[in-house]
Formats: C-alpha cells, sequence, structure tokens
C-alpha cells in the first residue's frame, strides 16, 4: 500500500472514529444528573462540531506525514486506539504540541513517517529542542528515544486515565516535596546532616534541583526511566 493511500486512509479515519467517540460519549444518561437539560440536548452537536473540527486537522497532519504504517497489523491497532480509547490524549497532545512545539522545532517527514507519532524535529542549534524531549499524546519533540516512545504507550494503555493519572501524580509528589522540604528535610539542612532540604533526582534526570523530584518520582516517569533515559 503507498504511503499516499496510506495517509488516505489516516485522514478519513480521523474523520469518522473521534466524531463517533464523541458523539457516544455526549449520550451517555450520566449528564442528565450533572448538567442542565439545555446543555446536555446541545452535547450531541458539541461533539459534531469539536470531533469533525479535530478530525479534519489531525487526519490531515498525521495523513500528511503518512504516521501509521498500515502495512502492518500494529499501525492499524495503534490508528484506531488513538483515535478512539486514546482520543483523550491524542486531542489534548495535537492541541499543546502544535501550540508550543511549532516554536522549537518543525514536523518531520523523516522522523514521523511509519512511526505512530508526530515528531518535531529542533530548529536551529544549541536551541531549546535540543536539550529538553518532550512527548503528549501522540506529538513529539526532539526525538524518538525508548523513554518518549513509553509515554507514547503509557497513553495508548492507560487511555482516558492517563492525563488524570499525571494530574494526581505531580499533586503527590509536590506535596510532599513541599512538606519535607519545610520539616524534616529543612531541620537535617539546617543542623548539616543533608546538604539540601529537599528530595534531589537521580543524575539521570531530565530535570534536576527541586522540581526534579516532582517530576522524576511519578509513576510515569519512573517507569520510563526504566527502560531508558530520554
Amino acid at each position: 500500500m503507498s504511503k499516499t493511500v496510506q495517509g488516505l486512509i489516516t485522514f478519513l479515519l480521523s474523520l469518522v472514529l473521534p466524531t463517533v467517540v464523541l458523539l457516544v460519549v455526549s449520550v451517555l444518561p450520566v449528564w442528565q444528573h450533572v448538567l442542565p437539560a439545555t446543555a446536555v440536548a446541545a452535547l450531541p452537536k458539541v461533539a459534531l462540531i469539536v470531533g469533525g473540527g479535530f478530525g479534519l486537522l489531525y487526519g490531515l497532519e498525521a495523513g500528511i506525514l503518512a504516521i501509521y504504517d498500515l502495512d502492518a497489523a500494529t499501525g492499524w491497532v495503534s490508528l484506531f486506539v488513538d483515535l478512539t480509547w486514546s482520543l483523550l490524549n491524542t486531542m489534548v497532545g495535537f492541541v499543546l504540541g502544535n501550540i508550543i512545539y511549532i516554536w522549537f522545532g518543525s514536523p518531520s517527514r523523516t522522523d514521523s513517517e511509519g512511526n505512530g507519532w508526530i515528531v518535531f524535529s529542533p530548529r536551529g542549534s544549541g536551541g531549546f529542542g535540543h536539550s529538553v524531549l518532550q512527548t503528549i499524546g501522540t506529538v513529539n519533540l526532539g526525538g524518538s528515544g525508548q523513554h518518549e516512545r513509553m509515554h507514547l504507550l503509557q497513553a495508548r494503555v492507560l487511555g482516558p486515565g492517563y492525563i488524570p493519572l499525571i494530574i494526581a501524580s505531580y499533586t503527590v509528589t509536590f506535596t510532599l516535596q513541599v512538606v519535607w522540604t519545610l520539616t524534616l528535610g529543612g531541620l537535617l539542612a539546617l543542623t548539616g546532616v543533608r546538604n539540601k532540604a529537599y528530595f534531589e533526582p537521580p543524575s539521570s534526570s531530565a530535570v534536576g534541583g527541586f522540581f526534579g523530584w516532582i517530576y522524576y518520582a511519578t509513576p510515569i516517569e519512573l517507569f520510563a526511566y526504566a527502560t531508558g533515559n530520554p
């Protein structure tokens, strides 16, 4: 199957699947208990607009870059998972990735084609993109190492629970870091037992200092670092 055909199929499925998923979600009975009747009635229309708009834009980008290898079963699975079970992650990654990463890189056909994600290749030398690797949903900046690919897999496996897990994890690690630093950690630092009042991440962490441990100690990062450094 040519890349042109694969890109066209990706585009068409991107138009259909997100819209269907959002329409199904919009008619769930749960909304009747949490939203006014007028809002519930409008949900299907919103689902059509959001699903269609996202599908059009994502389908164009993913299709042009031919990110899904539809000659392999894994390509089809990734495509369907990204547009259904992991749709929330795909939508958030597409929006944030294209807003943020475009300042530091450009979508790369070479790095994206057949690899199951949209890769922004850093521009220039010594810039942000060369020192930071980042993956949100199916959109990546700076490289395709095992660590970043693990985040892609995590999103696909955890689906709609992935982003809530990240938020909850950062809330817990931030709270632990602050409480430790202001209590026992601070006391140990004052008495010279510790060099720093706060927990420090290992040298392999991409982020150092106070916030480095908050980042590193989250489950998604612990698991990703266990498979390989960024």
